[in-house]
């Protein structure tokens, strides 16, 4: 007997959604066709108890689940004996060994776009752009082999990719290839990356010392000073635990709450929450303006739909980092100055102030597994995070 329902896939995102489905079940086996939909359990629940948040989408999808009820009759009248791999086959109407890896990477860009994941969608589309100038990828996921993987990492070396430019490349193709293999385009049997490892090399942060950090707040530029804005969005940075520039630029009236800036990152879609220090209010202070966002950068109309945004982001970040170069190389700093200088040299000067890894990947938005660390933080609230952001922000101010 085959059975078709509407579930959720049980891989969950980094926003907490799992993807809808279309489940086809068949002799103890079963696949599953995209439904284009990523919902939270709780979403997915109230949407088959009849009470969905989304009228529309529930439409859509028994629609889309009784189309493929339909082909099924349709197949069953002429097939009374088959194989899972027949069934699919029919009711996709385009055989797994048929699926397009660049039609189908393309896909996951545009659902990334969608769903406002930035960053993830500049890199899937980067690394296509650069890989298919390496291999063919307008050919079926079972032709890629551990073969074209040496092709591509030689290729990437010869071009003076260092190894950890390389395993961005292939982690992002990777990736691709577990999502196919998720949606039951390809059989797990396949899996090249099963017997190909990808390389790596250790790198140093680019980090700049205590001292250094305390010279660049020191700086003095002046509101006329074209460089201005850029050398205070590099100090609230620092100032914000390192906060993602992405977040930093979104951030809005909104997100103040009492003497607390609490906001959503855009990468985990965690809830952080930093206490306004009195440096951080001047900081902020720079940046008065009538927009909805607080630095007044990104425009509102991206605020309601942030994936348009992506061309304006990318150009903001290349602009504001040019500048915090410039400033870097007039105060004769050891490092090129980037946004994520700020970012990593807050992590490393928390260290030296004797500050754990854990608490530091808190602060910063990692994680390093440490259970224990996380219901600590939980129970105590922001106290041991406030602590160590006053100490570290105090370390910087000592000799200023």
């Amino acid at each position: 007997m085959v059975t078709i329902l509407i579930t959720l896939q049980s891989r969950k995102r980094k926003d907490n959604t799992q993807s809808v489905v279309i489940r086809v079940r068949y002799q103890n086996r079963y696949f599953d066709i995209p439904a284009g939909a990523q919902l939270t359990k709780k979403s997915f629940e109230r949407m088959m108890k009849g009470v969905p948040d989304d009228p529309i989408l529930l439409k859509n999808l028994e629609e889309l689940k009784g189309k493929y009820i339909q082909k099924l009759r349709e197949f069953q009248k002429s097939n009374k004996q088959f194989t899972i791999n027949e069934l699919k086959e029919y009711l996709l109407q385009k055989p797994p060994r048929e699926y397009l890896i660049k039609d189908f990477w393309s896909e996951q860009i545009e659902n990334l776009i969608e769903t406002n994941r930035g960053g993830s969608a500049r890199t899937y589309k980067n690394t296509l752009s650069v890989l298919s100038k390496i291999i063919d990828l307008n050919k079926p996921f079972k032709s890629l082999t551990i073969r074209e993987l040496e092709k591509i990492e030689k290729a990437l070396r010869l071009r003076g990719n260092n190894y950890n430019s390389i395993a961005v490349y292939l982690r992002t193709l990777r990736a691709i290839c577990n999502k196919a293999i998720n949606f039951g385009l390809v059989e797990l049997e396949w899996y090249p990356f099963r017997k190909y490892k990808i390389r790596k090399e250790k790198t140093v942060p680019r980090v700049i010392s205590l001292e250094e950090m305390q010279c660049y707040f020191n700086a003095g530029y002046t509101p006329d000073n074209p460089l201005f804005k850029a050398w205070n969005i590099g100090k609230l940075i620092f100032l914000l635990r390192g906060i993602n520039l992405r977040d930093l630029l979104f951030l809005t009236k909104d997100n103040i709450k009492g003497d607390r800036i609490i906001y959503k990152r855009g990468k985990t879609r965690k809830m952080y929450s930093i206490k306004i220090e009195p440096e951080i209010e001047k900081a902020l202070k720079v940046f008065s303006n009538d927009r909805n966002t607080l630095l007044g950068i990104v425009l509102d109309e991206y605020l309601i739909n942030e994936s348009k945004s992506l061309n304006h982001r990318a150009q903001i970040t290349k602009r504001i980092n040019a500048k915090l170069t410039k400033i870097g190389e007039e105060l004769k700093l050891s490092e090129k100055l980037t946004t994520y200088v700020f970012r990593y040299s807050y992590a490393n000067i928390a260290r030296k102030l004797g500050y754990s890894k854990d608490i530091i990947a808190e602060a910063l938005g990692h994680e390093y597994g440490n259970s224990v660390t996380g219901i600590y933080l939980e129970l105590f609230d922001q106290s041991v995070l406030d602590e160590m952001n006053n100490h570290v922000i105090k370390s910087i101010f000592a000799r200023i």
